[in-house]
């Protein structure tokens, strides 16, 4: 290699070489990046909802973009028969030949850089469509006299329009494109703010838009910036509707946007548009898009975040439960391995256990429990064994008994019993490693609703009864660890009805604190956030509740569905999936949704294979949650299937 420096220089000189050589090389590397091609941004068509007619030539419809230049576009699926897209323009045009349902399209603009996405419906009929909607890029503006305005495009959905009209004429200078209803010019004298009616026509109908222009002597700075869609809520791989941005003032000549946004969606720099797919899931987050000309700027800030349906395993299901049973128990032991307790099954309460690996996708029999249950709790220790206590041991026949199972040794132990019988109960592992359980019946006579609380220390294997019981007495209640230790009781039964209460339970057994809860159902599920909020919602509505313990306070939101026995599990990213669970009709259903909570909504999930209510639901090692048995109307189900998120 040739040395950047003769030889027989000082080695001080040679010094001042090398970095002379090395600041050059880092200048040369700089320029580069800065000619490094953009990819394209923004991407959206003039009607990204149309209906068009069997046999008539369509409206050609263009797309716009910004960034760098576009090699080649794409769509998929494939557009109806008769129509095509230009792989170097863009441009969808062509005459359809057969009828198709409204469909999504996604079309993709390419170049070295990247990629950027649109949405496009096109439903085809055999009938015309009248136009459904008009709207323009620019619905309140201030021109300047001299100066060519950016492009005031339309975009329409229903029927395509094949031609425009405006009244009264625009001012001096600009023009209305009669084909493709843009625009433009330069205004060549002041006019005074004036309500123009643009008229979209085919030939089964018209549609109309005002707009609002001035034109002005002197250059005016954007008086205000606003969106169509100020807080969204994206799904990952699914094309979204474009977010247009409404100004009034001067004319914006470019938009900005900080930070840049999530991945798979972008920007026009022209006309501020938002387009695009989602990528990846995240949090909602606030993005500033400006809007500037020459002579100042506007902003406006936007909530976007987005989520994800997810999965379930179809090409390598998780293998079938050996016996199918509801009612029974599942607990994540330290190692990743699956323990089922108990449940109810086609021959009725039963003592088996059953240890599922998610790696090697088995089952194999534990040690069976000393005693049948259905209705019990499972709780993980601290030192890795699982506390199995309670719940119905035949007909109306509540237990008392408790015993614990040693993975390591694959026994069962028994210990001593809780001072009452009692099923459907809570058990909560607190922080100082002892297990808190409350509530629960006894369906043996008169239908005992318990109050009584105990507790179990695993270093003595012994339970102490609480001196403070429930305010109120509760069963199929739910129960959270509250973040200063303590355990937040809410909703529930008892032999008066729903319980609407919930009460904070002090672990040092000074007493409760009771409050309302709008809580009110047979069966209240409940599951802790991230954050330490705690979800809560019952079988009576499709109303959630969110419980904020720093401000003791609720707030509402409103499910896809109402469910009776789902599943409900805090993700590893922090939303929650509910999944099956009776519905209307007594149907057990295999849909799912998702709550979001920087959003405080619900998405649609994927949906299992299989119906189920009363089944359970685990989260495992990698993030992904294992759904298992359940009941399905008529029986049990046997299938187990793999979630990810």
């Amino acid at each position: 290699m040739r040395s950047l420096y003769p030889a027989s220089l000082p080695a001080s000189h040679r010094t001042f070489f090398l970095l002379l050589a090395l600041l050059f090389t880092c200048l040369l590397s700089a320029c580069n990046d800065d000619d490094a091609p953009q990819p394209p941004a923004g991407l959206t068509y003039g009607m990204t909802s149309a209906i068009y007619q069997v046999g008539t030539a369509i409206v050609a419809n263009r797309p716009t973009a910004s960034g760098g230049a576009i090699d080649r576009y794409a769509v998929s699926p494939a557009l109806p028969a008769g129509l095509s897209l230009d792989a170097a323009t863009g441009v969808i045009s062509g005459t359809p030949t057969a009828a198709s349902a409204s469909t999504v399209y996604t079309v993709m603009a390419q170049n070295a850089a990247g990629t950027a996405t649109a949405r496009v419906q096109i439903e085809v009929r055999g009938a015309a469509a009248a136009p459904a909607a008009l709207t323009y890029r620019e619905t309140t503006v201030t021109y300047t006299v001299g100066a060519a305005i950016p492009a005031n495009a339309p975009t329409s959905s229903g029927g395509p329009i094949t031609t425009y009209a405006i009244a009264p004429a625009l001012p001096a200078g600009l023009t209305l494109d009669a084909q493709t209803g843009i625009i433009s010019g330069t205004p060549t004298a002041a006019a005074p703010a004036t309500t123009y009616t643009v008229t979209g026509t085919n030939v089964a109908g018209t549609v109309t838009v005002t707009l609002r222009i001035t034109v002005q002597l002197a250059v005016a700075a954007p008086a205000s910036l606003s969106y169509a869609t100020a807080n969204a809520l994206y799904v990952t791989t699914e094309p979204i509707t474009p977010n247009t941005p409404v100004s009034t003032g001067g004319p914006i000549a470019s938009f900005t946007v900080s930070p840049a946004l999530p991945a798979g969606l972008s920007l026009n720099a022209n006309t501020g548009a938002i387009t695009g797919t989602p990528a990846a899931r995240q949090p909602s987050a606030t993005y500033t898009i400006v809007g500037s000309n020459a002579a100042g700027s506007a902003q406006a800030q936007l909530q976007i975040g987005v989520t994800a349906r997810g999965s379930f395993s179809t090409a390598t299901p998780p293998a079938p439960m050996p016996l199918p049973v509801h009612y029974f128990a599942a607990t994540r032991l330290p190692n990743g391995i699956v323990l089922v307790t108990g449940g109810f099954s086609a021959g009725g309460i039963t003592n088996s256990a059953w240890l599922y690996d998610p790696n090697a996708n088995a089952w194999s029999p534990a040690a069976s429990m000393t005693t049948p249950r259905n209705g019990h709790t499972a709780t993980l220790l601290s030192d890795g064994r699982v506390l199995v206590a309670g719940g119905q041991i035949a007909t109306s026949t509540e237990t008392a008994t408790a015993e614990i199972f040693d993975p390591l040794a694959n026994t069962w132990t028994p210990v001593a019993s809780m001072s009452e019988t009692r099923e459907n109960h809570t058990a909560t592992l607190l922080g100082n490693g002892k297990v808190l359980v409350a509530g629960g019946f006894d369906l043996s006579g008169a239908h005992t609703f318990r109050a009584g609380m105990e507790l179990f220390d695993p270093v003595t294997a012994t339970w102490t009864q609480m001196t403070h019981p429930l305010s109120t007495p509760r069963g199929q209640h739910a129960a959270a660890l509250l973040p200063d230790g303590n355990v937040l009781m809410v909703g529930g039964v008892n032999s008066s009805g729903f319980v609407t209460s919930a009460e904070r339970v002090a672990i040092d057994d000074s007493g409760t604190t009771v409050q309302p809860a709008p809580i009110s159902g047979n069966v209240t599920m409940g599951t802790v956030l991230n954050d330490g909020t705690i979800l809560a919602t019952s079988d009576r509505s499709n109303n959630a509740y969110r419980y904020d313990p720093a401000t003791a306070t609720w707030t509402a939101s409103t499910m896809l569905a109402t469910r009776a026995i789902p599943t409900i599990t805090t993700l590893a990213d922090g939303r929650v999936l509910v999944a099956g669970g009776t519905i209307s009709g007594g149907v057990r259903t295999n849909t799912t949704e998702i709550y979001n909570p920087d959003t405080n909504t619900w998405t649609a999930g994927a949906s299992m294979t299989d119906g189920r209510g009363a089944a359970q639901a685990v989260v495992l090692a990698d993030g992904s949650v294992l759904i298992m048995g359940g009941f399905s109307g008529s029986g049990e189900v046997s299938s187990v299937e793999r979630y990810t998120p």
